[in-house]
């Protein structure tokens, strides 16, 4: 008998998957060093000196920088496998318990997604540096904490493909903005200073991504920052 979902759904994530690269032990953002550069990827230099190195019809998404705790998880023939934070400390249990985050995949290749941990109901960064406690009661002492992905890890695909396939594996996913004109990025600005933009998250400034994968990698990968007083 042909099983018409199961045989869609694989179609559907073939792609995602035909795109994985095998992940080497020393390159994965589980192994210390490398993942405490992968979490330190956000540029914090000069935002125009950046920008001139861009042509000027360069594809770029906009992001909120949401408030929170940066996240990694890792899954492995589709089950989650293990969770760490920027520390590079097992979190695996606590996250677990989270509401929005998947527990298994359609897919079977190993693959690593890096994200925020984020409080919906407070406006302020109390969870930077939070801690997890391992209580018969986490599930209340969580409540209304949610993760937000944004990255798949030795993926060759572009960044706008990378967010819809998270989307389609019932990730949440940051709202974006698009622009091929580096003279709208102060527009961006402004409306997110007068809180006209990604205003359903607890933000304190606006990621700059490009598009490109093979532009990605010339830059470094790097994402650059735009703070509230820039």
């Amino acid at each position: 008998m042909y099983n018409y979902t199961m045989n869609s759904n694989k179609r559907k994530f073939d792609h995602l998957s035909n795109n994985l690269e095998r992940i080497l032990s020393e390159k994965s953002i589980f192994n210390y060093e490398s993942g405490q550069r992968a979490f330190l990827s956000l540029g914090k230099g000069n935002i125009y000196e950046w920008l001139d190195k861009l042509l000027p019809n360069t594809r770029l998404i906009l992001e909120p920088r949401i408030m929170g705790s940066m996240i990694a998880i890792q899954y492995i023939n589709g089950k989650l496998n293990k969770a760490i934070n920027a520390n590079s400390e097992d979190i695996t249990y606590e996250v677990k318990s989270l509401g929005n985050v998947p527990q298994s995949l359609p897919i079977k290749n190993r693959i690593e997604i890096q994200g925020v941990l984020y409080d919906e109901y407070n406006k302020i960064d109390k969870i930077k540096n939070m801690e997890f406690p391992k209580s018969q009661h986490y599930q209340n002492i969580w409540k209304g904490h949610k993760f937000c992905a944004f990255q798949i890890f030795h993926c060759q695909i572009n960044h706008f493909q990378a967010l819809q396939e998270l989307k389609n594996l019932n990730f949440e996913i940051p709202p974006t903005q698009f622009t091929n004109f580096i003279s709208d990025i102060g527009i961006y600005l402004k409306c997110w200073q007068e809180g006209k933009l990604f205003t359903n998250y607890p933000t304190r400034g606006i990621v700059l991504k490009v598009n490109s994968k093979k532009l990605q990698t010339q830059l470094g990968e790097n994402d650059m920052v735009i703070n509230r007083n820039v």
